[in-house]
Protein backbone atom coordinates (compact mmCIF):
# COMPACT_ATOMS: atom_id res chain seq x y z
CA UNK A 1 0.00 0.00 0.00
CA UNK A 2 1.38 3.51 -0.80
CA UNK A 3 1.36 6.20 1.90
CA UNK A 4 -0.86 8.92 1.12
CA UNK A 5 0.26 12.19 -1.15
CA UNK A 6 1.10 15.31 1.30
CA UNK A 7 -1.48 17.69 0.96
CA UNK A 8 0.81 20.57 0.45
CA UNK A 9 3.06 19.64 -2.49
CA UNK A 10 6.68 20.64 -1.94
CA UNK A 11 9.10 20.82 -5.14
CA UNK A 12 11.00 17.43 -3.82
CA UNK A 13 7.64 15.59 -4.03
CA UNK A 14 6.62 16.50 -7.29
CA UNK A 15 10.09 15.59 -8.59
CA UNK A 16 9.73 12.06 -6.81
CA UNK A 17 6.70 11.42 -8.14
CA UNK A 18 8.27 12.19 -11.79
CA UNK A 19 10.63 9.32 -11.22
CA UNK A 20 7.56 7.48 -10.20
CA UNK A 21 5.66 8.26 -13.08
CA UNK A 22 8.68 7.96 -15.43
CA UNK A 23 9.23 4.21 -14.30
CA UNK A 24 6.07 3.30 -14.59
CA UNK A 25 5.02 4.68 -17.94
CA UNK A 26 7.66 6.29 -19.63
CA UNK A 27 8.40 9.59 -20.85
CA UNK A 28 4.66 10.05 -21.60
CA UNK A 29 3.68 10.15 -18.06
CA UNK A 30 5.34 12.96 -17.39
CA UNK A 31 3.37 15.81 -19.08
CA UNK A 32 1.65 18.45 -16.61
CA UNK A 33 -1.71 17.30 -17.02
CA UNK A 34 -0.52 13.49 -15.92
CA UNK A 35 1.67 14.52 -12.75
CA UNK A 36 -0.91 16.83 -11.44
CA UNK A 37 -3.80 14.06 -12.14
CA UNK A 38 -1.25 11.93 -10.60
CA UNK A 39 -1.10 14.23 -7.58
CA UNK A 40 -4.64 15.36 -7.65
CA UNK A 41 -3.35 18.28 -7.85
CA UNK A 42 -4.48 21.86 -9.98
CA UNK A 43 -1.85 22.88 -12.60
CA UNK A 44 -1.12 26.09 -10.33
CA UNK A 45 0.32 23.78 -7.92
CA UNK A 46 2.80 22.78 -10.36
CA UNK A 47 3.68 26.16 -11.86
CA UNK A 48 4.45 27.66 -8.41
CA UNK A 49 7.35 25.16 -8.62
CA UNK A 50 8.04 24.96 -12.19
CA UNK A 51 6.89 27.96 -14.46
CA UNK A 52 7.57 25.05 -17.93
CA UNK A 53 7.41 21.39 -18.13
CA UNK A 54 11.21 22.02 -19.56
CA UNK A 55 12.54 23.31 -16.07
CA UNK A 56 10.61 20.49 -14.93
CA UNK A 57 12.37 17.93 -16.84
CA UNK A 58 15.60 19.63 -16.07
CA UNK A 59 14.69 19.61 -12.30
CA UNK A 60 14.10 16.02 -12.95
CA UNK A 61 17.40 14.65 -14.24
CA UNK A 62 18.93 16.32 -11.95
CA UNK A 63 17.06 14.76 -8.98
CA UNK A 64 17.69 11.67 -10.49
CA UNK A 65 21.20 12.52 -10.65
CA UNK A 66 21.24 13.19 -7.08
CA UNK A 67 19.67 10.16 -6.05
CA UNK A 68 20.88 7.55 -8.26
CA UNK A 69 24.44 8.41 -8.21
CA UNK A 70 25.49 11.40 -5.95
CA UNK A 71 23.96 9.75 -2.74
CA UNK A 72 25.24 6.22 -3.87
CA UNK A 73 28.77 7.47 -4.32
CA UNK A 74 28.54 9.40 -1.17
CA UNK A 75 27.19 6.56 0.97
CA UNK A 76 29.82 4.08 -0.98
CA UNK A 77 32.53 6.51 0.03
CA UNK A 78 31.98 6.56 4.30
CA UNK A 79 34.28 3.75 4.56
CA UNK A 80 35.97 0.64 3.43
CA UNK A 81 38.85 -0.50 1.44
CA UNK A 82 37.98 0.12 -2.58
CA UNK A 83 36.82 -3.78 -3.12
CA UNK A 84 34.56 -3.30 -0.39
CA UNK A 85 33.62 -0.20 -1.84
CA UNK A 86 32.82 -1.84 -5.27
CA UNK A 87 30.77 -4.20 -4.04
CA UNK A 88 28.79 -2.02 -1.64
CA UNK A 89 27.97 0.11 -4.88
CA UNK A 90 26.44 -3.25 -6.81
CA UNK A 91 24.38 -3.80 -4.10
CA UNK A 92 22.95 -0.34 -4.07
CA UNK A 93 22.99 -0.06 -7.90
CA UNK A 94 20.81 -3.09 -8.30
CA UNK A 95 18.80 -1.82 -5.32
CA UNK A 96 18.07 0.64 -7.70
CA UNK A 97 14.22 0.58 -9.68
CA UNK A 98 15.73 -0.28 -13.47
CA UNK A 99 12.56 1.46 -14.71
CA UNK A 100 13.51 4.58 -13.54
CA UNK A 101 17.25 4.27 -15.31
CA UNK A 102 15.31 2.93 -18.66
CA UNK A 103 12.60 5.85 -18.28
CA UNK A 104 15.52 8.36 -18.54
CA UNK A 105 17.30 7.18 -21.29
CA UNK A 106 14.47 7.49 -23.64
CA UNK A 107 13.77 10.48 -22.04
CA UNK A 108 17.18 11.71 -22.93
CA UNK A 109 15.92 10.91 -26.82
CA UNK A 110 13.42 13.31 -26.91
CA UNK A 111 14.89 16.27 -24.79
CA UNK A 112 18.46 17.41 -25.29
CA UNK A 113 18.45 18.90 -21.80
CA UNK A 114 17.90 15.64 -20.01
CA UNK A 115 20.67 13.88 -22.42
CA UNK A 116 23.14 16.43 -21.60
CA UNK A 117 22.14 15.67 -17.69
CA UNK A 118 22.61 11.15 -18.80
CA UNK A 119 25.73 11.95 -20.45
CA UNK A 120 27.30 13.86 -17.73
CA UNK A 121 25.93 11.45 -15.44
CA UNK A 122 27.55 8.33 -17.49
CA UNK A 123 31.07 10.30 -17.32
CA UNK A 124 30.67 10.86 -13.43
CA UNK A 125 29.84 7.09 -12.51
CA UNK A 126 33.00 5.93 -14.90
CA UNK A 127 34.84 8.09 -13.31
CA UNK A 128 33.95 7.14 -10.16
CA UNK A 129 34.03 3.37 -10.86
CA UNK A 130 38.04 3.81 -12.43
CA UNK A 131 38.68 5.58 -9.24
CA UNK A 132 37.55 2.68 -6.80
CA UNK A 133 39.28 0.26 -9.33
CA UNK A 134 42.49 2.28 -9.06
CA UNK A 135 42.45 2.11 -5.26
CA UNK A 136 41.67 -1.62 -5.22
CA UNK A 137 46.19 -1.99 -6.40
CA UNK A 138 45.05 -4.49 -8.31
CA UNK A 139 45.35 -2.35 -11.69
CA UNK A 140 47.00 0.06 -13.85
CA UNK A 141 45.40 3.33 -14.29
CA UNK A 142 44.62 2.35 -17.99
CA UNK A 143 43.49 -0.73 -16.74
CA UNK A 144 41.43 0.58 -14.15
CA UNK A 145 39.58 2.72 -16.77
CA UNK A 146 38.84 0.15 -19.17
CA UNK A 147 37.57 -2.22 -16.48
CA UNK A 148 35.43 1.06 -15.82
CA UNK A 149 33.97 1.65 -19.17
CA UNK A 150 33.26 -2.37 -19.27
CA UNK A 151 31.81 -2.32 -16.28
CA UNK A 152 29.44 0.54 -16.93
CA UNK A 153 28.54 -0.47 -20.14
CA UNK A 154 27.34 -3.59 -18.94
CA UNK A 155 25.39 -2.25 -16.13
CA UNK A 156 23.37 -0.14 -18.98
CA UNK A 157 23.00 -2.95 -21.12
CA UNK A 158 21.77 -4.46 -18.82
CA UNK A 159 19.32 -2.29 -18.44
CA UNK A 160 18.41 -1.41 -21.75
CA UNK A 161 18.12 -4.37 -23.74
CA UNK A 162 15.05 -5.89 -24.01
CA UNK A 163 15.97 -9.67 -23.27
CA UNK A 164 12.51 -10.61 -22.15
CA UNK A 165 13.65 -10.94 -18.29
CA UNK A 166 11.79 -9.26 -15.54
CA UNK A 167 14.13 -6.65 -13.56
CA UNK A 168 14.65 -9.25 -10.72
CA UNK A 169 15.93 -11.31 -13.16
CA UNK A 170 18.03 -8.59 -14.67
CA UNK A 171 19.37 -7.98 -11.75
CA UNK A 172 20.41 -11.58 -11.11
CA UNK A 173 22.18 -11.86 -14.61
CA UNK A 174 24.22 -8.55 -14.02
CA UNK A 175 25.08 -9.85 -10.25
CA UNK A 176 26.29 -13.06 -12.27
CA UNK A 177 28.20 -11.15 -14.56
CA UNK A 178 30.04 -9.30 -11.14
CA UNK A 179 30.90 -12.11 -9.46
CA UNK A 180 32.47 -13.60 -12.69
CA UNK A 181 34.62 -10.44 -13.35
CA UNK A 182 35.56 -10.57 -9.33
CA UNK A 183 36.58 -14.06 -9.87
CA UNK A 184 38.53 -13.46 -13.09
CA UNK A 185 40.47 -10.43 -11.72
CA UNK A 186 43.00 -12.84 -9.71
CA UNK A 187 43.34 -14.86 -13.18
Amino acid sequence: MTSPLPLRFRRSDWLALGLTALAEHGPAGLTIEALCRRAGKTKGSFYAHFPAIEVYLAALAGHWRETHTHRLMQEVDKGGPAPDRLIALDRMALALDIRVEQGMRRLAQLDPGVAATCAEVDRERVGYLEKLHGESGRFTPPEALALARMEYAAFIGFQQLDLGLSPQELHACYGTFMRLLVRSKGD
